[in-house]
């Protein structure tokens, strides 16, 4: 009876090691999210510094260096509402991210990354695919950045979780340009807030 028990309870162990092990975080994976931002602006000669409100949305991709760490590249992007036919300002960002998670399973984790910073101040169209119009920018420019986050992750299924993320992006672009190659702002310095839900899915086991 007892040798029952023992080996019983070995086999359970066993089977939850496996599935344990197939649940840690691992392959290839894509990330979707959507949400809302808060952003400013800083520059030479500039008056403002007041934070304005948009839509935010972002895209990563990447692989899986181990339960614990994730390295990808990513697109995020801010616009302050749609604005057809007015002026409309956007905030860009593509870098490389290195994610944290303390857990090897779901739970809490950090990101930071570095990479390129842009802003875009263009005429809009009022269409929330295609915000721009083709007309050449009001003005725009681009420098370096950095971006930090963190968020929860929370699993949707065997390969999907859904991730609350809050992230900060600061961004150095020294001159914004006109259409023509004139300089309009000097030391411009810029930052992002932002809050989002986003869908990761690994792609590779």
């Amino acid at each position: 009876m007892r040798n029952s028990l023992a080996v019983a309870s070995l086999l359970a162990l066993l089977a939850a090691g496996h599935v344990s092990a197939q649940d840690r975080r691992h392959g290839a994976w894509g990330e979707l999210g959507l949400g809302y931002g808060s952003a400013s602006s800083s520059c030479e000669t500039c008056s403002g510094g007041e934070r304005l409100g948009g839509q935010a949305l972002s895209f990563d991709a990447g692989a899986t260096l181990n339960p614990h760490f994730r390295l990808g590249v990513g697109f995020r992007s801010w616009q302050n509402g749609l604005k057809a036919g007015g002026r409309l300002p956007s905030i860009d960002a593509i870098g490389l991210s290195l994610s944290y998670y303390h857990r090897t399973v779901n739970g809490p984790f950090m990101i930071g990354g570095a990479g390129l910073s842009h802003y875009d101040l263009c005429k809009g169209t009022g269409n929330l695919i295609d915000p721009c119009s083709k007309d050449p920018s009001y003005a725009s420019g681009s420098g370096w950045g950095i971006t930090l986050g963190a968020g929860w992750e929370i699993p949707a299924g065997r390969r999907t979780a859904v991730r609350p993320l809050l992230t900060f992006h600061h961004g150095w672009l020294g001159e914004l340009h006109a259409p023509d190659g004139a300089v309009v702002a000097t030391r411009w310095k810029q930052n992002v807030v932002t809050l989002e839900v986003a869908v990761l899915v690994e792609l590779i086991p």
